[in-house]
C-alpha cells in the first residue's frame, strides 16, 4: 500500500452514488465509467453507494471497481446500499422482503433477525458490505410523507426491539448495520428529499420518543448511525441548521453524550433539504467538521473532496478529525474482512502522513450458500403474520363464497407491475370470475361509466391501493385528490374491500366496507394478501 496523505485520508470519507444502469448505459456509460474510475484510481475514494440496476450487473460492476482500487494500491472500496427490505428495494433480481412495519406488526423479533440476516447474506454475495438499515424512526405521525411503513411501528418499544433484532441479524453476517435517521424522522410533516423538516419538540419529549431507539441501537452494538436532514431547535440553537451539519447534534449529542464510537454517516447530501440551502463545498465541509465520518452522495464528489482539503489548509478541519474518521472507516473495512491493519494500535496521528495498510485480505471466494427459494419462502413467512383485517369483514370473507368479483388497482405508474402481480396471484387462487382494471386520478367520466357497466355482475369490489412513502415531488402519503370519490362511485353500493399495500392509515377515510392492511408493498405481501382473501373465513 502507498503512504497515506491528508488528501487520501479525506478521500476515504467520500462516498458517491453509483448505478449499474448508468455504468453500462450504451450512450453515457463511457463517461460515467471514466469519471468513477478516476475517483477510485487517482483519488482513492473510500467507497461507493449502490442504487438502481440489475443485481448481476451490479455484482460485475463492483468486481471491476474493486480491481481498479487494488491495481492502484488503494484500500478496497466499502460498498453501501439501501436494502431496508431487501436487495430488490434497489436492484432487479434481488429478493424482496416485507417492509419494517410489517415485521413490527408480526412482532416476532426472531423473524426480524432472520430477515435481516438473509438480506445481509444476499448483499454480501453482490459485494455490498454496508446496509443503510434499520430505520430507527418512530412513526408517530400518520401523515409523515417519507417514513410510514419504513418504520417498525408507532412506539419506541416496538421500534427499539426490532431495530436491535435487525442489527443482530445484519451484523451476524459481517455486514455493517445503520440506525437511521438520527435524531428521529418519524414525527415530521415534510420529506427531507424535498425540503428541510423540523422536529419542534423539547428535549424531554425527544428523549422519551425519538432518541429511545437510537440509544437501544447503540447499546446493541450498531456500527453506524445515519444523521438526518432535520432541524431540531431543542438540540441546535441555529434553527435553520440540520442535524446532518450540526456539531452540537453529531458530536455533542451522538458522539459525546450517547457515547457512540462507530461511523457517523450523513443522509444523502444531494437531497433538497441540503442543496436548496448550501453549496456542495459548504455542505461537505460543515458535515465533516460537524462530526460526520462519511460524506454521503455529494452532488459533485471531486468538488467535495477539494473543499475538504481547502478547509484543512485553512484550519477549519483538524488533522485529528481526519485521522479519527479515516481510522473508523478503515477499521470498518477490517471488520468486514476487506483488509487487515497490522499493528493498528501503533497507528497514531503523529504518523498520519506515513501510516499504511500493510496487507489486503480479499473476501472469501465462497460465501455462505444462499438458496433463492429459501429466501423467498422466508419473505412470505414474514409477510403472512403481519396482515390485519378491519371493518365489516364478514361481508367480504371469504371470496370463495362469490361467483364474480371485480378488482380496481389504484396506482401510479411505478406500481402497475406490483398491482398486476397481486391480481394475477388472486386469479390463480380464486375459482370464480375475476377481472381488474387500473384506475388513476386522471380517469375520464366515460371510462368510469364503462367500468360500472362492465362490473354490474360483480358481487364484491376489491380495491388494491398502492400509496406508500416515496422520495418524489408529491411529498404526500395521501391518495391523489379525487380518488376516494372515484372509488366510492366504482363500489356502487356493493360490499367492497380495500387491500392497503402501503399507507395503513388510509382506512380512516377510504370508502370501503372492509380493509386488509399488509403494511408493505413488497412482493411477498402481494402473495400473502391474495392467499388471505381466498382462504379467510
Amino acid at each position: 500500500m502507498p503512504h497515506f496523505t491528508t488528501r487520501s485520508l479525506l478521500a476515504q470519507c467520500i462516498m458517491p452514488r453509483i448505478s449499474s444502469d448508468d455504468y453500462y448505459d450504451a450512450e453515457s456509460g463511457e463517461s460515467t465509467r471514466k469519471a468513477l474510475h478516476s475517483l477510485i484510481q487517482s483519488e482513492g475514494i473510500g467507497g461507493v453507494c449502490v442504487f438502481a440496476g440489475n443485481a448481476l450487473e451490479t455484482a460485475q460492476m463492483l468486481k471491476e471497481l474493486q480491481t481498479i482500487a487494488a491495481r492502484a494500491q488503494h484500500p478496497p472500496l466499502l460498498v453501501s446500499a439501501d436494502f431496508e427490505h431487501g436487495v430488490a428495494m434497489r436492484l432487479s433480481g434481488g429478493t424482496a422482503f416485507p417492509h419494517a412495519m410489517a415485521l413490527g406488526m408480526a412482532d416476532n423479533t426472531t423473524m426480524t433477525e432472520n430477515v435481516a440476516r438473509a438480506i445481509a447474506s444476499e448483499a454480501a454475495m453482490l459485494g455490498v458490505h454496508w446496509n443503510f438499515a434499520p430505520v430507527a424512526d418512530v412513526n408517530a405521525n400518520k401523515n409523515n410523507p417519507i417514513i410510514n411503513i419504513r418504520a417498525f411501528g408507532e412506539t419506541p418499544d416496538v421500534v427499539s426491539r426490532h431495530a436491535e433484532a435487525y442489527i443482530r441479524g445484519t451484523q451476524s453476517a459481517q455486514i455493517l448495520s445503520t440506525a437511521k435517521h438520527f435524531p428521529g424522522h418519524g414525527d415530521t410533516q415534510a420529506d427531507s428529499h424535498l425540503e428541510l423538516p423540523t422536529l419542534p419538540f423539547d428535549r424531554t419529549r425527544l428523549d422519551a420518543l425519538e432518541l429511545a431507539p437510537f440509544r437501544a441501537a447503540i447499546a446493541a452494538g450498531v456500527r453506524s448511525v445515519m444523521v438526518g436532514h432535520l432541524a431540531v431547535p431543542a438540540l441546535e440553537s441555529d434553527a435553520a441548521l440540520p442535524a446532518s451539519l450540526s456539531h452540537n447534534i453529531m458530536t455533542g449529542l451522538l458522539r459525546e453524550e450517547l457515547g457512540f464510537t462507530g461511523i457517523i454517516v450523513t443522509d444523502a447530501l444531494d437531497m433538497k433539504a441540503i442543496t436548496n440551502h448550501w453549496s456542495v463545498d459548504q455542505s461537505a465541509v460543515m458535515a465533516f467538521a460537524g462530526g460526520a465520518d462519511v460524506v454521503l452522495l455529494p452532488p459533485d464528489p471531486l468538488r467535495a473532496l477539494n473543499a475538504l482539503e481547502t478547509a484543512v489548509t485553512e484550519g477549519r478541519i483538524s488533522l485529528k478529525k481526519i485521522f479519527d474518521s479515516a481510522q473508523r472507516i478503515l477499521k470498518a473495512k477490517q471488520w468486514c474482512g476487506l483488509l487487515t491493519i497490522e499493528a493498528e494500535d501503533t497507528w497514531h496521528i503523529e504518523t498520519l502522513e506515513t501510516a499504511q495498510i500493510q496487507r489486503v485480505r480479499r473476501r472469501p471466494d465462497e460465501l455462505p450458500e444462499m438458496n433463492k427459494q429459501d429466501q423467498s419462502l422466508l419473505a412470505l413467512d414474514a409477510a403472512k403474520p403481519a396482515l390485519r383485517w378491519f371493518g365489516d369483514t364478514a361481508a367480504v370473507q371469504s371470496l370463495e363464497r362469490f361467483q364474480q368479483i371485480a378488482g380496481f388497482a389504484l396506482v401510479e405508474e411505478r406500481d402497475i407491475p406490483a398491482a398486476t402481480n397481486f391480481f394475477r396471484y388472486l386469479a390463480q387462487l380464486y375459482r370464480g370470475d375475476c377481472d381488474f382494471a387500473f384506475v388513476d386520478a386522471d380517469i375520464q367520466e366515460e371510462d368510469i361509466a364503462e367500468l360500472l357497466t362492465g362490473t354490474q355482475g360483480a358481487e364484491v369490489i376489491i380495491f388494491a391501493v398502492f400509496v406508500r412513502s416515496q422520495a418524489d415531488e408529491r411529498g404526500s402519503i395521501a391518495l391523489p385528490k379525487g380518488m376516494e370519490a372515484i372509488a366510492k362511485r366504482l363500489a356502487n353500493g356493493k360490499p367492497s374491500l380495500a387491500v392497503l399495500f402501503g399507507n395503513p392509515y388510509l382506512r380512516e377515510t377510504f370508502p370501503a366496507s372492509a380493509f386488509l392492511c399488509t403494511y408493505s408493498s413488497s412482493e411477498p405481501s402481494l402473495g400473502a394478501a391474495a392467499s388471505a382473501l381466498v382462504a379467510a373465513d
